[in-house]
């Protein structure tokens, strides 16, 4: 069971990620944009330039997978199920949580 003081923590930890991502997000939105074929930068600039903009799609990619599961954390944190296993219904380590406070399930069951 978690103390009061790792909740705040958590929720804390939780709220700044959300933040975070959403910052990260907009600040990678310039680099999704397609790379006109007629930008003389020479052929090897083009596939860097296309290689960066793949690996800012797969980053937005997994931004846009992670955000819910953290709103979904803090809406369970105030429903009070935070932090307690879906599956087996044991508690998860706080250590797990902070690693990875999005995650529903302990360590056994995932």
């Amino acid at each position: 069971m978690l103390t009061i003081d790792q909740l705040i923590e958590l929720e804390v930890l939780i709220s700044d990620e959300i933040e975070r991502l959403r910052e990260e997000s907009a600040e990678t939105e310039e680099e999704r944009e397609a790379i006109s074929p007629d930008v003389s930068i020479g052929r090897l600039s083009r596939l860097d330039a296309m290689q960066i903009q793949e690996i800012a799609k797969e980053g937005e990619r997994r931004r846009e997978e992670r955000l819910p599961m953290l709103e979904h954390a803090l809406d369970r944190i105030d429903m009070g199920e935070y932090g307690t296993c879906e599956r087996c219904n044991e508690p998860i380590p706080f250590e797990r949580l902070r690693e990875q406070p999005e995650t529903l399930h302990c360590s056994a069951c995932a």
